[in-house]
């Protein structure tokens, strides 16, 4: 049994005038029709195709393009992004996903792991991964001002400073070269001490 195509339809109308390759939540509806119409009209949205579900109450309205749909859904930090940003909390990515972002390491694990000051909070996505919020009372680690340097402080605590070798730190001069010297100056004193001493040795040579 389908939904209300008239939901579907209505659905639908405001997806396309708020405008395609974005994410979106099922909760944006909800003032709109009852709770349950809404996720039944979402659901049958994406069995046709005309919408893709990425989690449970998140979806994504793909582009079009002259061949027809584009159905490329978006990676995973920017679900976890756009999750992080409805629900107003700050994310970090951490750990080996941290490292994946940075290029310090080609694998992407099944679970990417995301410190928050927010609650703690595991999302399952349709496509078999999962992505991790977990909550930190380390505040400074919000406080970098160049999303880069934040990237690279937390893949090098991930990889540990035995694992940072001569590819390593190439990889790192590399990223450092598109970072401005004052956010630099400024982020490099919320880093451990064993990272600042790697990263101002790359950043003068």
């Amino acid at each position: 049994m389908r939904a209300d195509t008239k939901i579907e339809d209505k659905i639908f109308r405001q997806l396309t005038d708020r405008g395609r390759g974005r994410i979106f939540f099922a909760q944006e509806f909800y003032d709109l029709w009852p709770d349950s119409s809404v996720r039944f009209a979402l659901s049958g949205m994406a069995i046709d195709g005309m919408i893709a579900r990425l989690a449970r109450g998140v979806f994504y309205f793909p582009e079009l393009t002259e061949h027809g749909m584009k159905m490329i859904l978006p990676d995973t930090d920017t679900i976890a992004s756009a999750i992080a940003e409805k629900t107003k909390v700050r994310i970090v990515p951490y750990g080996d996903q941290a490292a994946y972002l940075v290029g310090l390491t080609s694998v992407q694990f099944s679970s990417s792991t995301y410190l928050t000051d927010g609650a703690p909070r595991k999302i399952h996505l349709a496509n078999g991964r999962t992505i991790e919020f977990r909550h930190t009372s380390e505040m400074r680690i919000f406080a970098f001002r160049n999303r880069k340097m934040q990237l690279i402080s937390n893949a090098m605590r991930a990889l540990g400073r035995d694992n940072i070798k001569l590819p390593e730190k190439n990889a790192l001069k590399w990223h450092l070269e598109s970072v401005p010297l004052k956010e630099f100056e400024t982020d490099i004193h919320l880093c451990p001490e064993w990272v600042r001493d790697i990263l101002l040795d790359l950043k003068v040579n």
